[in-house]
């Protein structure tokens, strides 16, 4: 899916030079998709944010986590709510201005 700029939206053509995905093409990018399956399972933690077709494009009435997201979630919310101590946590990412909330709340 990583290869068709209708999953993004975006990418680069064979010159390097960005492009933009056709909205029209998006659509049916997401119909496809869609008609792939009957229910939409995420189990993609690491992906589950970004807004790519493939993870809100798929219209499914049946939306449901996978176990591993599962698994990932109730670690985070252990992590949160009952840490073992000593806590340390690793945070990646770019954009350091979103990490900063999350700091404050392992803090409180």
């Amino acid at each position: 899916l990583r290869y068709h700029i209708e999953e993004e939206g975006k990418g680069v053509d064979a010159d390097g030079k960005k492009i933009k995905a056709d909205s029209n093409s998006v659509t049916e990018f997401r119909k496809c998709l869609t008609r792939l399956g009957d229910v939409y399972v995420n189990d993609a933690f690491g992906t589950a944010h970004r807004a790519h077709s493939s993870m809100v494009g798929v219209q499914h009435q049946t939306r449901v986590s996978g176990f591993l997201l599962k698994k990932e979630l109730e670690y985070f919310a252990k992590a949160l709510h009952s840490p073992e101590r000593p806590f340390l946590a690793i945070l990646g990412g770019a954009k350091v201005a979103d990490k900063i909330p999350l700091i404050d709340n392992m803090l409180d």
